[in-house]
């Protein structure tokens, strides 16, 4: 039994921690939205931030998950950041601290987040898991056979970062919006529920993906009716 018994909960974001020059300007993309923490020493520029945000070009170490633990804590209090690592350590588990004015925040492989819960628990911890998945708006525009462009944009839970292609694998849940004519209509609608890869520079910038019509009618594989990872 240890002194302290903690709550903690499972962010839902995946970050990317990275290194820059330490005389780099600090870029927009480390202070979008979701979690950021940004460090300058005499060293580095160091950023924590979603994987999503970072450029391919960036020294980083991505696929990181959060364990947030539940303060605020008094800053005369000791070893409650103790409580939570040694059992982490214990387990063999890598981790890396951000430190807040309320509070502490574990970060973990996300291979290893299954084991650093488990870990937490036997230790008496509690751990929430992440209360909702990522969901991000997927911009599309299609030319039809008679030359006009039709739009649509479709709430996306975020599934799995593809490192080798840089992509995000995404689930379509539903249509935000669409200007797209009634015989065009129910081909965009049909799309929710699919699966979909989106270019992380799209996902990072919001930019529209320009797509051929086929892909709406499925002469062209652009969505999918399922998991695309069983097809390997």
């Amino acid at each position: 039994m240890r002194d302290f018994l903690l709550t903690l909960s499972v962010l839902p974001d995946v970050l990317a921690v990275c290194r820059l020059d330490p005389t780099a300007t600090i870029p927009d993309w480390a202070i979008g939205e979701g979690f950021f923490s940004v460090t300058r020493t005499a060293d580095e520029l160091s950023i924590v931030c979603r994987e999503a945000h970072v450029p391919g070009d960036v020294v980083c170490e991505r696929g990181w998950r959060v364990l947030k633990l539940h303060g605020p804590f008094d800053f005369g209090q000791v070893g409650i950041l103790v409580s939570v690592v040694s059992p982490l350590a214990e387990a063999g588990i890598a981790i890396f601290v951000i430190s807040t004015y309320d509070t502490d925040y574990v970060l973990v492989k996300a291979a290893q987040l299954e084991s650093a819960v488990a870990a937490l628990t036997r230790s008496g911890h509690a751990v929430e898991a992440a209360r909702d998945s990522e969901v991000i708006a997927v911009k599309c525009a299609w030319r039809l056979p008679d030359d006009a462009r039709i739009h649509a944009a479709f709430d996306a839970e975020v599934v799995e970062y593809d490192e080798r292609q840089d992509r995000w694998l995404v689930r379509l849940t539903g249509v935000r919006s669409t200007d797209a004519p009634a015989e065009a209509r129910a081909l965009v609608e049909a799309q929710a529920g699919k699966w979909a890869y989106v270019p992380s520079e799209a996902r990072r910038l919001g930019l529209t993906l320009l797509l051929k019509y086929e892909t709406l009618t499925g002469r062209i594989r652009f969505f999918y009716a399922a998991d695309p990872r069983e097809r390997r």
